[in-house]
């Protein structure tokens, strides 16, 4: 036997906030607690009501890009970046984001793109503008059938 008891009982009855940590060389707070915070998800039964688990698929949405941008720019910068091509991209424009769907051939694919590209952010090349892709899971199982006119990767050989 180790010793290590892993069934025993902490021997606090709740988790303590941390004293003063500190503060960051830029002077703000080195700990911020969130756990108050209007922001999160699941705080209130009509906040938790609204957002939705959904498991893996082989669509991802992605949203939040800049107009500027167009698929080849989108195909480079998974590319770049070391995920899986998808088989075909539908893009919509706003008049102040793009966003679209990504669709793979199996859902291992679209799961490594999420886990490579989810948050990625830089600046587009000679604007200088920022931007930060934020991927999701649509649930679907299929494209929509206005998406499958877009672009079809495989179609183009």
């Amino acid at each position: 036997s180790s010793g290590i008891n892993a069934e025993s009982q902490s021997k606090h009855r709740e988790v303590g906030l941390f004293g003063a940590i500190g503060k960051c060389d830029d002077g703000s707070d080195a700990l911020q607690v969130f756990s108050d915070s209007r922001f999160l998800r699941f705080r209130t039964r009509q906040k938790a009501m609204r957002n939705r688990i959904v498991e893996p698929s082989r669509i991802l949405q992605f949203f939040a890009l800049p107009t500027e941008i167009d698929e080849n720019w989108l195909l480079k910068l998974l590319e770049d970046n070391g995920c899986p091509t998808p088989s075909s991209i539908s893009m919509h424009k706003s008049d102040i984001c793009s966003s679209g769907l990504l669709e793979y051939d199996h859902s291992d694919e679209a799961v490594d793109t999420c886990v490579i590209a989810n948050h990625l952010t830089g600046s587009l090349p000679g604007s200088g503008k920022r931007y930060c892709l934020k991927l999701a899971f649509t649930g679907r199982r299929q494209m929509p059938e206005s998406a499958m006119e877009d672009t079809k990767m495989h179609d183009e050989d």
